[in-house]
């Protein structure tokens, strides 16, 4: 066998040299440090948990209070609120009684627009509806009223009033409504 010159060797070695670091930063060290970093922020997210379970253990007994207040405040309003398996269903009974409303009220011309239903959050829905209608001061007025004082919670969101050259007003407005999701 050929043996290798001084020179050859000691390039050998100077690259072995240079090469076995770089092998031992990338295959053992990297990892390492990657692997404690990992566990250091799996360690905080942890704590952290365990911070906001105490706060809710320790404030369990105020939270059920608040929850049975809020559950019996939706109890107490809920002939207020429409009962509809989902926002279309819901949005269709709030268009329905905005119409039969401005019927009963006694506009003549009016038209009702489903609006964007609005996210929410639990049991309760929130839709809206826009009214376009047409009719005296008194008109307006009376549908006002049965919006106010019925039985539904109708808060009318926007209300937009032209008047024309012959008395008449043109009326645009939002209507909101709430509605308790499936049927009870």
């Amino acid at each position: 066998m050929n043996t290798l010159a001084r020179r050859d060797r000691r390039a050998l070695w100077l690259g072995a040299l240079v090469l076995f670091p770089v092998l031992a930063w990338r295959g053992v060290v990297a990892p390492l440090a990657a692997s404690v970093a990992g566990a250091e922020a799996r360690a905080t997210t942890a704590v952290a948990l365990f911070a906001r379970e105490q706060a809710l253990l320790r404030d369990g007994p105020r939270l059920r209070t608040e929850l049975a207040t809020a559950n019996r405040l939706l109890a107490s309003e809920s002939p207020s609120l429409f009962t509809a398996a989902d926002t279309a269903s819901a949005t269709s009974a709030l268009a329905a009684w905005i119409r039969a409303t401005a019927r009963a009220s006694g506009f003549e011309e009016f038209r009702v627009e489903v609006a964007a239903a609005m996210p929410t959050r639990g049991d309760v829905m929130v839709v809206q509806v826009d009214v376009r209608a047409t009719g005296t001061i008194a008109t307006l007025a009376t549908w006002l009223a049965r919006l106010d004082g019925g039985e539904r919670l109708l808060p009318v969101e926007r209300l937009d009033i032209a008047a024309d050259v012959d008395g008449t007003l043109a009326i645009s407005a939002r209507v909101r409504g709430f509605a308790r999701g499936g049927a009870r």
